[in-house]
């Protein structure tokens, strides 16, 4: 090969690439553009936040780990009433508007010189954007069919990690300037960020046009999902609330992980690092290639049912590593990673399959919203379950977790069962399969 062969060869390279990790649509694309900024400023944003209040307005850690933990309470809140809202007003306005209240947060933490101003601002920021994440799965069903769906909500994640990881290595530009100015000026940078955001949505609805799945109307109302009110489909709240316990794998592996590396495999806190880089990569070559799989609601109930397996072999390792030597702890723990990165994943695409196939259209964004909740839930449940119980027992910890990954599978697979049984469109042999 020459020299001059290199070049139109890597441009190739990268326009494979490029294919594969996009939506196909246009509309997808704006999108994807849209989430691409939305993960870079969350990444820059979460590497230097706590850092910046702590060393310039003089807050303590205790008071910042305080407001994010009264946040992460607003953001468990806040689906349940955006949700409503954008079943009367449309998802899109809703979800616009949302992200515009992110930009004006950013704003603030340009300018809040005070501990309650923080608190306001996280509280508001925090809010906003949990509301938004079942909105981008609503706008995203009304825009792309129900064989683009799945596919493009799995594009959109695996932007978000390279996006995050972009926004982390930026993040030491800003951290390495020992400037209060360089602060604002990500903040500023951020709020910008947010704006563009949202006229991506609106850009992206306009090049939808005809071809976007139109709301349902308020006469629908009680053809499919009697009120339209999830807290009365029994099933619905059993699939959220076993979806709460199977989302612990986040916590695995943001909490327990780096905790359990050092505690109780011996191990250096870097390893934990290095561990959680093999689970970005993987994440992002596994998003874009299960995605096809699940597609239905049959099809995702077989993929959360080969989720809950590698979640249980993860688990398995983890325990199998607890109180070895540590080049045999090493060796097992990355292989639990690679299992729980590969289940984390397959759960990812099946439960935005499932709450999706599970909603009805007329309620579908208070449905969505109460689903999401199962990650709010997580990160306020999670730690304390974490340190509190898992870790101290060591192996029968890791055991019991494999019990709760286990069980809420079993719930969730019988419940959305009846899904398919109550659908004239499924085959026998889907729902035996």
């Amino acid at each position: 090969m020459t020299h001059t062969d290199a070049p139109p060869r890597a441009a190739g390279l990268l326009s494979r690439l490029t294919a594969t990790l996009l939506p196909a649509s246009r509309q997808g694309r704006i999108m994807a553009a849209g989430t691409t900024v939305d993960a870079v400023a969350n990444g820059l944003y979460l590497a230097t936040a706590t850092l910046y209040f702590v060393r310039y307005l003089d807050i303590t850690a205790v008071a910042v780990g305080t407001a994010i933990a009264a946040a992460n309470i607003a953001g468990l809140l806040s689906p349940l009433v955006f949700g409503p809202l954008a079943d009367r007003l449309g998802a899109r306005p809703v979800y616009v508007a949302l992200t515009l209240v992110r930009a004006l947060g950013f704003i603030g933490y340009a300018l809040v010189g005070s501990y309650a101003g923080y608190l306001v601002v996280t509280c508001l920021t925090i809010a906003a954007a949990r509301a938004c994440s079942p909105l981008l799965q609503v706008i995203v069903g009304e825009f792309e069919g129900a064989a683009e769906r799945t596919k493009t909500m799995a594009s959109l994640r695996a932007i978000t990690n390279i996006g995050l990881t972009a926004g982390f290595l930026l993040a030491a530009l800003v951290q390495a300037a020992h400037s209060r100015a360089a602060f604002v000026a990500l903040f500023l940078f951020n709020a910008a960020a947010f704006a563009a955001v949202a006229l991506a949505v609106v850009r992206a609805g306009r090049v939808a046009g005809s071809s976007a799945a139109p709301a349902a109307a308020p006469a629908e109302a009680g053809a499919e999902g009697g009120s339209g009110s999830p807290y009365r489909d029994r099933r619905f709240l059993l699939v959220t609330a076993a979806n709460a316990v199977l989302m612990l794998h986040d916590c695995v592996l943001f909490i327990l992980l780096p905790l359990w590396v050092v505690d109780r495999a011996g191990l250096p806190a870097s390893a934990s690092s290095a561990l959680l880089a093999i689970n970005t990569v993987l994440t992002v070559v596994l998003q874009l290639s299960v995605a096809r799989f699940a597609q239905g609601l049959a099809k995702a109930l077989r993929m959360l049912r080969f989720a809950c397996l590698f979640l249980v072999l993860a688990c398995a390792f983890f325990a199998f590593a607890d109180g070895r030597g540590k080049y045999l702890a090493l060796a097992a723990a990355v292989v639990a990673v690679a299992l729980l990165t590969v289940g984390e994943n397959l759960h990812a695409v099946s439960r935005w399959e499932i709450s999706y196939e599970l909603s009805p259209p007329v309620g579908r964004s208070r449905y969505l919203s109460l689903f999401s909740t199962g990650m709010s839930a997580q990160l306020i449940v999670g730690p304390f379950l974490a340190t509190g119980l898992l870790l101290p027992a060591g192996a029968i910890g890791w055991v019991l977790l494999a019990a709760l990954f286990a069980g809420a599978t079993t719930v969730t697979v019988l419940a959305g069962r009846t899904g398919i049984q109550k659908s004239p469109a499924v085959s026998q042999e889907a729902l035996t399969g």
